[in-house]
């Protein structure tokens, strides 16, 4: 576990760094909308389209990371909602926790971590695990979001199909998969200038992450209860799950280890981003963002030091 916290430190340095800064000098929400507009339009989706571009794709290989991931993450939104309803969760608490739970940070903080371990070659699995977990969340999540506030219901299915089509992520990997598939020939000009793009991209994303907890206010200690709950729960009780359910119907989980640390990321930055628009608890979800990034440094070595 000590040699897996060693590979990943310097990331998380940056973004202890990055919050340290903001903590003591302000830099302003200007920079961090302009950092995140590029790398949710340009930096991830060009480095998602290169490493699926350049490898040779078979969706019947990738099946059964479809189906597992597809499965986990359905059953983790039919999980949350039926605990809020035995619960007695309010309707904003309900809408929270059902868009949270596995919104993990899975392309900010997941592709610099999976590189940094598994090297490259890992990047059309986690991209292919990136289009699967943002084809639910965009679908299942934000359009049981978008039915619980709605008054007019039919419009949920059209809201959910723009959100799909206007995805930077999956649109890269829809088309990376077709190059690939196609045999498309990108001029060299062309694709040094996306390989730049993708270079840039991690360092960028891990400066984001900085800004935002840098920028949270701590709040009483009373408040940071049901954040502590959660972030145990998305941290460890989730990936254990994942980890012994892919034993129990006969696999090694090694075969899934992009998954299992895609699942083991702390809460995304998203989820704050939709907190207005859907009428969210803000504060919860700010104050997980921080404290589950910051466990996560501890969290992540344990379950790469499994597999």
């Amino acid at each position: 576990m000590r040699e897996v916290a060693i590979i990943i430190a310097p990331l998380f340095l940056i973004i202890f760094a990055s919050a340290f800064v903001q903590s003591i000098k302000k830099v302003g929400d200007s920079w961090s909308s302009v950092l995140n507009s590029f790398a949710l339009n340009i930096g991830l989706p060009a480095l998602i389209f290169l490493a699926l571009y350049k490898s040779a794709f078979n969706f019947l290989e990738k099946a059964d990371l479809i189906i597992a991931n597809s499965v986990f993450l359905l059953g983790s939104f039919v999980l949350v909602y039926f605990l809020g309803k035995l619960l007695r969760f309010g309707p904003k608490l309900l809408r929270t926790l059902f868009i949270c739970f596995t919104f993990g940070n899975f392309a900010y903080l997941g592709i610099p971590i999976l590189t940094q371990v598994l090297g490259n070659e890992i990047l059309p699995t986690a991209g292919l695990i990136i289009a699967v977990y943002s084809f639910w969340l965009f679908t299942v999540g934000i359009g049981f979001l978008d039915y619980s506030i709605q008054e007019v219901k039919k419009h949920v299915f059209k809201n959910a199909l723009n959100n799909l089509v206007r995805n930077p992520l999956l649109l890269a990997v829809f088309f990376g998969i077709l190059a690939s598939t196609l045999g498309i020939v990108i001029p060299d000009i062309l694709l040094k200038s996306i390989e730049m793009l993708a270079v840039s991209v991690t360092p960028v994303v891990l400066i984001i992450i900085g800004l935002f907890i840098g920028n949270t206010k701590i709040g009483s200690l009373k408040e940071w209860i049901p954040v502590v709950a959660f972030s145990i729960l998305t941290l460890l009780a989730l990936p254990a799950v994942f980890f012994y359910g892919v034993q129990v119907f006969g696999f090694a989980p090694k075969y899934f280890s992009a998954s299992l640390i895609e699942i083991a990321m702390p809460l995304a930055i998203t989820p704050f981003a939709l907190a207005d628009k859907f009428d969210l608890e803000k504060k919860f979800i700010a104050r997980a963002i921080v404290l589950s990034t910051i466990l996560s440094a501890f969290t992540i070595p344990f379950w790469i030091s499994l597999l």
